[in-house]
């Protein structure tokens, strides 16, 4: 999933992933064997998940293997403290146009 295209250079480009690439600990995430390297799509922050004492959100996100090759889409349960935050969207500065008169 990509963020809103931007123009630069008086060009609409796309602005890339969200998310870079995130490896995750087998204890910091739900039904699986071992670490896990993931680009995540989606995260649901609304919806917190309550399980083994802790907190847990629902993630969406591909599987990315060791040479980098993206696999499945696979959705799972992640640990809050250990989900990354979203970089933000940085919008252009709005510039005053002066007049000389």
């Amino acid at each position: 999933m990509t963020s809103a295209p931007r123009v630069r250079s008086e060009r609409l480009r796309p602005s890339g992933h969200r998310f870079p690439i995130f490896e995750f600990a087998e204890s910091d995430y739900c039904y699986g064997i071992g670490p896990v390297r993931l680009r995540l799509l989606e995260v649901n922050w609304a919806k917190p998940v309550p399980h083994d004492g802790d907190t847990w959100l629902g993630v969406r996100g591909v599987v990315i293997d060791l040479s980098g090759r993206e696999g499945a889409i696979r959705e799972m349960l992640i640990r809050a403290g250990c989900v990354p935050v979203p970089p933000a969207c940085k919008r252009p500065r709005l510039r005053a146009l002066h007049t000389h008169v």
